[in-house]
């Protein structure tokens, strides 16, 4: 059944080990002398034996002490709860119970890979042979789990434990949730710690913030439709239409790790820290942040259902879906079947590669992030975007004043004469200067730079003259040699940067 594809494992180089198994069967005796379990239902009398139910009428009758071997047990389990062996009968046949019926086989088995054999191909073994069908349609492996250490916890090693009750009290279920989902693939291995459970907390706080933001916004009954106005607000549905279409197809192929982090970048990377704060800057956004939140609170409910659920009975418009009290049975959200145009996330993240350079710049310099900054910017074709704009990249580089120039009919050369204290840098066709006249001494910037570069320079001369050394290559500990690569990675990658930083002067 596993050959045919009636029965998926997932992830498949797992058949490898299921049929490394199945293909090399041996007897197996089922008897163990355990103090908990099935009673082996075998009787005996001098050398009569009687296997049965029930026990012989007869008196005299002995039976077997042993118990059924725990996995020999535990294999009838798909069937033998749903009313078997009242009814023996097989698919098709009159008289099935009716809860083997409906339940029988179930959808989907989830375990570790580490009782395939044990359990699982004992399931589907019981279950083909006394009712002639499959247990279950797909088996999922998920991930073991270790500690920090990278060893499996143990109840005989108390300090490789974290206790699930203890950090469901302190961080909440469903951080707890997202430690055992993000970044873990099924069929490997986890590492656990409560620094990692407390990174989660951290970012349902963030829903919950985002949340509370998006209700202190203008009320919304009900959103019939949603309409972008500006660029921003066609690049965020454009966003989020995109992670509808991914997180729903990676949770049908239980991709959950990779739906996980999507989600979680497109959250917080892209509606908290781009578009809540040009939401402040631009206003009347209210329609579509509402939108935006009940359409994440659905995608995230899958991964932390207490929280969005507890989020979704706060909010102002919670029982408008479809007439439902609860997130939990409310429809999963679809993609747009009009989709915003492609064209428009380009555009928007020319803004955002803007903001983004003019915002590193301030940290390569030390400007104090309070400091306003005057900035130029020679637009090429892109003046009328940026002007439609100019509002959200004053806003979000802090900046006093921009101004924005065509490029047509000027020379690069005379633009930084009349800024001459500049720094600049290029994104597509567009230039930026960024004006730092009375904020850095850009001359003295200028020989800091130098002498940088020259003092790093003849340290990484040295690191490439040991690696040219092949005694050192050979004989020095392999930790050493490792060391030292990363050393020298480190320092040509800050020679670049540095050396970026002094042409832009």
């Amino acid at each position: 059944v596993v050959k045919s594809g009636e029965i998926e494992i997932i992830p498949e180089r797992f058949d490898k080990t299921y049929f490394h198994w199945i293909d090399n069967l041996r007897d197996w005796c089922i008897s163990r002398q355990i103090w908990v379990g099935h009673q082996i239902p075998v009787w005996y009398k001098g050398d009569a034996i009687y296997s049965g139910i029930n026990p012989p009428a007869e008196e005299g009758w002995s039976q077997d002490p042993d118990n059924l071997d725990t996995w020999f047990s535990s294999g009838l389990w798909t069937f033998s709860t749903l009313g078997w062996p009242a009814s023996t009968a097989k698919r098709g046949e009159p008289n099935k119970t009716k809860d083997l019926e409906i339940y029988h086989p179930t959808s989907v088995l989830e375990t570790m890979f580490d009782i395939l054999f044990f359990w699982v191909a004992r399931m589907i073994m019981m279950s083909t042979y006394a009712l002639g069908e499959i247990p279950f349609e797909k088996v999922y492996l998920h991930a073991r789990v270790l500690d920090k250490d990278g060893e499996k916890m143990s109840k005989s090693k108390p300090e490789t434990m974290i206790d699930p009750l203890d950090v469901c009290k302190k961080f909440g279920t469903d951080a707890v949730r997202l430690s055992l989902l993000i970044g873990v693939a099924p069929g490997s291995d986890v590492r656990m710690s409560t620094e990692k459970i407390e990174g989660f907390r951290n970012f349902a706080n963030k829903l919950w913030n985002i949340a509370r933001f998006i209700e202190s916004q203008k009320s919304i009954k009900f959103i019939k439709s949603v309409k972008a106005k500006t660029l921003s607000d066609k690049w965020i549905l454009s966003r989020l239409n995109e992670t509808i279409k991914i997180v729903t197809e990676n949770i049908e192929k239980f991709n959950f790790s990779y739906a996980g982090e999507v989600l979680r970048d497109f959250t917080w990377g892209e509606l908290a820290d781009w578009y809540l704060e040009i939401a402040k800057i631009e206003g009347d956004k209210d329609v579509i942040l509402n939108y935006i939140l009940e359409t994440i609170l659905k995608l995230w409910h899958p991964f932390m259902p207490f929280v969005t659920e507890t989020i979704w009975a706060n909010t102002k418009h919670g029982t408008r879906n479809m007439g439902h009290d609860m997130l939990m049975v409310s429809g999963w959200p679809s993609v747009i079947a009009r989709r915003p145009k492609a064209d428009a996330a380009i555009q928007f993240e020319l803004l955002r590669d803007i903001i983004t350079g003019i915002r590193s710049l301030r940290a390569d310099y030390k400007i104090d992030p309070v400091k306003k900054l005057k900035v130029v910017i020679s637009a090429g074709s892109k003046e009328k975007l940026l002007e439609e704009n100019q509002k959200v990249i004053i806003g979000l580089a802090r900046l006093e004043d921009c101004k924005i120039l065509p490029t047509q009919g000027r020379d690069p050369a005379s633009r930084r004469e009349k800024i001459a204290e500049s720094v600049g840098f290029v994104v597509g066709e567009v230039e930026v200067f960024v004006d730092l006249s009375g904020v850095v001494d850009l001359g003295k910037e200028k020989a800091r730079l130098k002498s940088e570069i020259e003092n790093l320079e003849k340290y990484l001369n040295g690191l490439e003259m040991k690696f040219g050394n092949e005694s050192f290559v050979k004989n020095a500990p392999k930790e050493v040699v490792e060391k030292e690569k990363a050393k020298m990675i480190e320092t040509k990658e800050k020679l670049e940067k540095l050396s970026n930083q002094l042409k832009s002067i």
